[in-house]
């Protein structure tokens, strides 16, 4: 039906479009914000379900299009937010550390990265030992922390492969950052190991 409203009627519908679909997602991002806690799972959810019920009419009403986009780019951001959370919350140490690293790099030399206070060989490996041991357990507590949290089953498939990905991203990086200042210091398990880990699950 929406192919056939034409001319100035058109312009009606397109506004009043405009102005409903602005206002939804207004109140949304309001309406999350009031339980920051799970503000992004409540977004990425319903920008999802928005996407998903508007994805015929996106294709036949270019003001519909605009919105399906932006709601696609914020399911993206909300996405993006929620998974480094899950991976912080198991992996905090471990990305922190890696951080140090990479913000002290821009200043000194790699070989100087062990005689700074807290990136010592022994504070590596202790961090490294508490992060990695029972890798296995707290890769599984991430997916059930995710399974958990979302409403929508759907998503979970999708989430999953987006968080393990970006996991493995900065677990590769921290894997080249660990060869270059720590040259002698073998990340265990290797990035190779993770993604075969990650299988199990």
């Amino acid at each position: 039906m929406e192919q056939y409203i034409q001319g100035q009627s058109r312009e009606l519908v397109d506004q009043a479009y405009t102005k409903f679909v602005g206002t939804m997602f207004t109140t949304l991002e309001r309406i999350a914000q009031i339980d920051p806690k799970h503000a992004d799972i409540v977004l990425l959810e319903n920008y999802a379900a928005f996407q998903n019920s508007l994805y015929d009419l996106a294709n036949v009403v270019p003001t519909l299009a605009k919105f399906y986009h932006q709601a696609s780019e914020a399911y993206e951001q909300a996405c993006t937010r929620y998974t480094n959370s899950i991976i912080n919350y198991q992996f905090d140490k471990l990305f922190q550390f890696a951080q140090k690293v990479e913000n002290l790099m821009y200043t000194i030399t790699p070989e100087e990265v062990p005689f700074q206070l807290g990136l010592s060989k022994m504070d590596l490996r202790k961090m490294l030992k508490s992060s990695l041991s029972g890798v296995e357990k707290s890769l599984q507590t991430m997916y059930k922390k995710m399974q958990k949290n979302l409403t929508s089953e759907e998503l979970l498939p999708s989430l999953w492969d987006k968080c393990k990905a970006d996991f493995l991203d900065k677990y590769e990086s921290f894997e080249v950052l660990l060869a270059k200042c720590y040259p002698n210091e073998a990340l265990s398990p290797s990035s190779v190991e993770m993604k075969e880990l990650f299988k199990t699950i």
